[in-house]
């Protein structure tokens, strides 16, 4: 989808959640309660997550055989998704996460082999997730039968996002592939560049140990997340049930995920909104614990794009791209 387009969207699904949802007045007087102490214990939380993100990224570029330090992968990853909130959607945080670690002497190729089964493998967790999210609005709504159909369909979708997953890291998922080109584009330096970038990926998959850690991780770490919501609902002194908060968080991010707006912004509130109504909380104080947890991200994030930008110099976007045009090249 095209950025305008996109940008129209957000807008559009931000006026409608402010005009037919929740009003200004009440998300802002619900945002006035802001606990500092708990908010401060929010923030930590979503430190938390960052420090996870980035230790299990680690255990992918160990096994590639580079040594970066934890503070140095904090530094890329979320200066990445700082520069993701300006970035056009074509580039977004994951092609500047690409050319910011190659300040730290790794290939392009190595960044996304880790990024690709960082993504596979993250994808399969939100699907599980989402799975347990579904059982327990099952649970807790046993009379709605609407979500028998969607409990099938994630489950379904799990199952054949980890056959994807198991399949993507054989020699048959690279020839599938090739397959779908001219015979000429074999012999091509776009193919080599392919199967350069498939061998490193392959590779990451034989350290059945490290990757067995990772995929744990990310089941943590998608479990913090959720915790980091909860303590906002706390800290905006939000009365909810821990159960739907369980549920919101995964579908509202798993849903979110499409490319239909801005970073998400207007899709994973109405998602999280609808859901969290279900369980009595009112859309004004839902749509205010999404606001603040995105401030929250922002925050986090903020002090280490300040010491990557004065270890390394931050350049604009359209420089960054340039490099990364060289680099394809």
């Amino acid at each position: 989808m095209k950025r305008w387009l996109r940008i129209a969207v957000t807008l559009l699904l931000c006026a409608l959640l402010l005009v037919y949802v929740a009003d200004i007045e009440s998300v802002l007087t619900t945002l006035s309660r802001c606990s500092p102490l708990w908010a401060a214990v929010a923030i930590g939380a979503f430190l938390l997550d960052r420090v996870l993100m980035s230790y299990k990224w680690g255990l992918l570029l160990a096994i590639r055989g580079y040594s970066i330090s934890l503070a140095q992968r904090l530094m890329v990853y979320c200066s990445s998704m700082m520069w993701g909130l300006a970035l056009p959607s074509t580039v977004g945080a994951d092609g500047i996460r690409v050319m910011l670690v190659r300040s730290f002497g790794v290939r392009v190729d190595d960044t996304l082999a880790t990024i690709l089964v960082e993504r596979g493998i993250g994808f399969v967790v939100a699907l599980l997730t989402t799975v347990g999210s579904l059982i327990i609005l099952r649970t807790m709504l046993p009379h709605d039968t609407v979500y028998d159909y969607f409990l099938m369909l994630g489950v379904a979708g799990l199952l054949v996002g980890i056959g994807l997953l198991v399949f993507s890291f054989t020699s048959n998922a690279l020839n599938s592939v090739l397959r779908l080109f001219p015979r000429r584009f074999a012999d091509s330096k776009a193919a080599q560049l392919l199967v350069r970038l498939h061998e490193a990926y392959a590779s990451l998959g034989n350290d059945r140990r490290r990757m067995a850690a990772f995929s744990v991780l990310t089941l943590v770490e998608h479990i913090v997340v959720i915790v980091c919501y909860a303590l906002v609902a706390v800290a905006l002194r939000v009365e909810f049930n821990p159960l739907f908060i369980f549920a919101a968080v995964p579908l509202a991010i798993l849903v979110s995920r499409l490319p239909i707006s801005l970073d998400g912004i207007g899709v994973y509130e109405g998602i999280f909104v609808a859901i969290m109504a279900l369980g009595g909380v009112q859309p004004a104080d839902a749509l205010a614990v999404s606001l603040a947890a995105r401030a929250f991200q922002i925050i986090v994030w903020l002090p280490w794009w300040l010491m990557l930008a004065a270890r390394i110099g931050v350049r604009p976007p359209a420089v960054v791209t340039a490099s990364a045009r060289e680099a394809s090249s």
